[in-house]
């Protein structure tokens, strides 16, 4: 269970933040209240519900959230995620715009899969202060990333938010 304790930390962690972007693994968690995650993004979902922090997360998500219900023809699952990623307060679906594309293509070039590109791009479009996720394959290149701050040379320098992997407060 992620326990008080790592409930706390990780709220210590987004004290300052305002934006998140939160990945599909750490939607997933919450909506399937699969523990010891869920609890940490029920924490996170608190502070959205009073809105002290808002939530946007790529249409990409959305896509992958309604793979399974659309495969299993679960037609009360596919309103659940639409009604939850459209209709929650405080959180927003961000399309896939041309700036998203262009550093999700960056991103993608760094190695990180399409649909993880895509996800972190629209943080990095968004300006978010902080991204949640639980893919650890993220870790190597972020923190390149991070060292470099730019991608290609003449680049814009990349503010990279955040990023906080739910392992490391479990």
């Amino acid at each position: 269970m992620g326990g008080t304790r790592g409930e706390a930390r990780l709220l210590a962690a987004l004290r300052d933040c305002r934006l998140v972007n939160i990945d599909t693994n750490a939607l997933v968690y919450y909506l399937d209240d699969r523990l010891p995650y869920a609890d940490l993004m029920e924490a996170v979902f608190r502070r959205v519900r009073r809105g002290e922090m808002k939530i946007v997360i790529s249409s990409v998500a959305q896509m992958e959230l309604l793979v399974k219900p659309i495969k299993d023809r679960d037609i009360t699952a596919i309103d659940a995620v639409i009604g939850f990623t459209e209709q929650t307060a405080n959180m927003t679906v961000v399309d896939v715009s041309r700036p998203v594309v262009m550093q999700a293509a960056r991103l993608r070039a760094e190695g990180l899969p399409v649909a993880d590109s895509l996800i972190l791009a629209t943080g990095l479009v968004m300006e978010c202060n902080a991204i949640i996720t639980n893919d650890g394959g993220w870790r190597r290149i972020v923190d390149t990333l991070k060292e470099r701050s730019t991608i290609m040379p003449g680049d814009v320098p990349l503010s990279m938010p955040k990023v906080l992997y739910l392992n490391d407060y479990v």
